[in-house]
């Protein structure tokens, strides 16, 4: 008998057929992705709504006889056949056969496989399935929609993750009753007509710890109504505990769901340009794209603060760590992503965003913002196919700019400021020959700045409120401060200073006061690298529809 078993073991495992149709099975009853399990579900949804119909309207005794057969014959065999189809996709008995043929002795084999399938059988959902087959229990079928509707399969589990909690409550609400029940029954039993036995007694507990009180029992004597007043405490209170662990649960569910939602709009869109990471520059960038047309952005943001900033501004946004190898995979499932971009503060997530996307996906075209020059070498070992340093792009524009309008109309150059954000500029333009004037208040950055080869560096008194007095020349407003930006161009403006004042931004919010407060021209970090990442992203697409 044990050699026919494992024969027929090696034959299923061996047939195609047989594993087609138990992957068609197993993806109609448990994937949700399946695009044929929606219409199973609503099929199972109808069927269930009609027999509950049905029995509700049999107490009336108006329902025609074919329609009550219709109920006891179709929908009952419909369910039966669901229980065992569920039964056998739960597990790959004939696998474990196979693969255990010749290890483990016979009866540890069978015990393993008639374990597993006891295991599901005992289960929560498959007793309900089992139960609702039976006509006399026709209304358990309500409870059957929690394998159809998704929403609500989801919130149970995130229910059965608070199982500790859950256990806990129980045997506390049942000390609790028990133990105000047995204490009203000891002082009641006997002076109260309405408390006739001790049972009557638990059910007043219960009532009154639940603090639903009907009032058909109540207590008669003054040790009675104080042991119903601590009761009534005893019950608001778990009902706030029950209420917080119902509420962190959904809650954590909702984000879950949130997320699918968003995955499966996702999975709709064409051209999916995907953000990792809604800072200044990603909400820069999203803008971009969202008036490009071309492109429809869609925001991985883990932080919640920011997540309901992408959806306040309308976009698609998944709540998640961007670095997670199975979202990627997800996403790709479509192919309809055009780009990736990351864009982290951190150099060190933003490789590991870049490594997990190439691992899960070779050909995906991912572009990341880098923040530190030197790491350059491990950027480009990822094979990132296109590097952004934003301060990079303002400086390179900036000193263009800058070095145009001093051949051209042998301007002046001065800068407020020797900060991380002119640095490099103020180099490049030393480079080239052309002289500069650096003002700041900071002495450790003038002394950076003679450090590195300047001569005409001025220290600003830092308790004074007053700006040098230029003339005929740029003035660039690069302070770390924007409110001291602002201040040094409103007030170089009102003691008449005409020529052009640029400004080196890295905060975007400042940027519309720079322009009242007389700033002609405004390099604008993220506004740039923004522009820079659309641009590598419509070169990626042209060069795809020539190929």
């Amino acid at each position: 008998m044990h050699d026919l078993i494992v024969k027929l073991s090696h034959k299923i495992d061996s047939s195609v057929r047989y594993q087609k149709i138990k992957s068609f099975f197993r993806s109609l009853l448990e994937d949700v992705h399946y695009p044929y399990k929606k219409y199973f579900d609503a099929f199972m949804i109808a069927l269930i709504v009609i027999s509950i119909a049905i029995l509700i309207l049999s107490k009336t005794g108006k329902v025609p006889e074919w329609l009550v057969d219709f109920d006891l014959y179709f929908v009952t065999s419909i369910f039966a056949l669901e229980y065992l189809l569920r039964l056998w996709i739960s597990h790959d008995i004939h696998q474990y056969l196979v693969s255990s043929a010749y290890g483990s002795s016979r009866s540890e084999r069978y015990w393993t496989v008639l374990k597993s399938k006891l295991g599901y059988m005992l289960s929560l959902p498959a007793l309900i399935d089992l139960i609702a087959i039976f006509p006399k229990f026709r209304i358990l079928r309500l409870l059957k929609l929690y394998h159809y509707m998704h929403g609500a399969s989801s919130l149970f589990n995130a229910l059965l993750k608070k199982r500790f909690e859950f256990v806990f409550l129980g045997y506390m609400l049942l000390g609790v009753t028990f133990t105000f029940g047995s204490i009203f029954y000891l002082l009641e039993f006997g002076i109260n007509k309405e408390l006739g036995s001790y049972l009557d007694a638990i059910y007043w507990a219960l009532v009154t710890i639940s603090t639903v009180g009907y009032g058909d029992i109540s207590p008669v004597t003054e040790l009675g109504k104080v042991v119903s007043m601590f009761g009534i405490i005893f019950g608001i209170a778990m009902i706030s505990f029950v209420t917080s662990v119902m509420v962190s649960a959904f809650s954590a569910r909702f984000g879950e769901l949130r997320n699918q939602d968003s995955i499966n709009s996702v999975n709709k869109m064409h051209n999916v340009v995907i953000i990792n990471g809604y800072g200044h520059l990603g909400t820069t960038i999203a803008k971009k794209l969202k008036i490009h047309k071309n492109y429809e952005p869609v925001i991985i943001e883990n932080d919640e603060n920011k997540a309901n900033m992408a959806l306040q501004d309308g976009y698609n946004v998944i709540q998640a760590d961007g670095s997670s190898a199975k979202l990627i995979k997800t996403l790709y499932e479509r192919g309809n992503i055009a780009a990736m971009l990351t864009l982290g503060s951190s150099d060190i997530n933003n490789i590991y965003f870049i490594l997990n996307a190439k691992s899960v996906q070779a050909e995906s075209v991912v572009y990341a913002r880098m923040n530190q020059r030197e790491l350059r070498p491990q950027y480009e070992a990822t094979k990132i196919d296109g590097l952004v340093e934003p301060y990079d792009v303002v400086d390179t524009k900036a000193f263009h700019y800058l070095k145009k309008h001093h051949e051209n109309e042998k301007r002046d150059i001065y800068f407020f400021g020797y900060t991380h954000k002119s640095a490099h500029i103020c180099k490049m333009l030393k480079e080239e020959g052309m002289q500069i004037t650096i003002y700041e208040i900071a002495e450790e950055s003038v002394e950076s700045a003679k450090n590195d080869g300047f001569s005409d560096v001025i220290l600003l008194d830092r308790r004074s409120s007053e700006v040098p007095d230029i003339e005929n020349g740029i003035a660039v407003c690069a302070m770390n401060d924007e409110a001291l930006n602002v201040y040094v161009s409103i007030t170089l403006r009102a003691n008449g200073f005409s020529d052009e004042i640029v400004a080196l931004s890295d905060t975007k919010e400042d940027n519309r006061k720079l322009l009242l407060a007389g700033v002609s021209r405004i390099f604008d970090m993220y506004d740039e690298s923004a522009s820079q990442f659309v641009e590598m992203i419509e070169n990626n697409v042209r060069r795809g529809i020539s190929k």
